[in-house]
């Protein structure tokens, strides 16, 4: 059910359970369905009571995930599920593709009106064209920064514009540059740490760098004092190069190279222009009035059987 609850949108399953709700019961009306009939009755009562019950879980399971998630600074953050606040930039200028506003994320349709002089609809807008950004962006607090890949995300949009041209409609949703946002979603640090195959580029770098040092290479590591480097002793090399390697790719690790991706789990993956108390007071609002409609129809389905 949590797989089902993180992959639709918010928005989307209030709207459909109203008009599923709404629906059955102008279903009944053109079918002239009476209260005589409380099979029929029965059966439409329990769809719409079904599809209040999902509407309502939905929504307070979004709650749970909010309210669950550790609030932290970017620079404290532990990697894992968490969220966080901040201020939205690009290191490369994005814009939206027909309004050219400044953004970290866009979406944009177009829509070609098809309707004519002979028909009785003025407008019948049809979708000829959708894009949207794929860039990784940055997100900024007094701490630290982070990157952001929007990818897989549900993205809660800031503004919305819209425009008309030759027959066309042009809309734009985006997160203006510049401007706070609120994530929720799987922070980890970028890949070199724990890829062996960095790792062992750095070392081949290090020792390579040794070698073109051979004074040094022997004042450190020829411990027979021989003149040569033997077996035992480039052995000691590679360890201590080794060492060197994963202590410069673990500092780097720890120094604002991480990225804020979607979970590969059950869990919600957020981009929100709305803080979240306001998500959480929305979430809330629509988990109750789903749960009053759910109760409403029980009743209902009680009185008529």
């Amino acid at each position: 059910m949590s797989f089902l609850f993180k992959k639709l949108q918010g928005n989307h399953v209030n709207l459909l359970a109203l008009a599923v709700v709404s629906g059955i019961f102008l279903v009944a009306h053109q079918l002239h369905i009476g209260f005589s009939n409380p099979q029929a009755w029965g059966w439409l009562l329990s769809t719409a009571m079904a599809t209040s019950l999902f509407a309502a879980l939905f929504n307070y399971w979004r709650l749970l995930k909010i309210t669950e998630a550790p609030i932290s600074t970017i620079a404290a953050a532990a990697q894992g599920y968490i969220e966080l606040h901040g201020t939205a930039f690009t290191s490369k200028p994005l814009h939206t593709p027909y309004h050219g506003i400044s953004c970290v994320w866009y979406r944009a349709f177009v829509y070609v009106n098809q309707a004519n002089r002979w028909q009785k609809k003025p407008e019948d807008y049809r979708l000829i064209e959708y894009a949207e950004s794929k860039d990784v962006f940055q997100l900024k607090d007094a701490t630290g920064e982070c990157s952001v890949n929007p990818k897989g995300a549900e993205i809660i949009y800031a503004q919305q514009r819209t425009s008309y041209k030759n027959n066309h409609r042009y809309i734009e949703e985006f997160l203006p540059a510049g401007k706070a946002l609120y994530v929720l979603g799987q922070l980890d640090t970028r890949d070199e740490f724990a890829d062996q195959k960095a790792i062992q580029q750095e070392v081949s770098t290090i020792l390579t760098d040794l070698k073109k040092r051979p004074q040094y290479m022997l004042n450190r590591y020829d411990q027979n004092r021989n003149g040569q480097i033997d077996m035992d002793e480039w052995q000691l090399a590679r360890q201590d190069a080794m060492q060197q390697a994963q202590a410069k790719l673990s500092m780097k690790a720890h120094t604002g190279d991480f990225m804020l991706a979607k979970p590969n789990d059950h869990h919600l993956f957020l981009i929100s222009a709305k803080s979240p108390d306001a998500l959480s007071t929305s979430y809330r609002h629509w988990a109750i009035a789903h749960f009053s409609v759910l109760i409403a129809l029980l009743l209902a389905l009680i009185k008529l059987t």
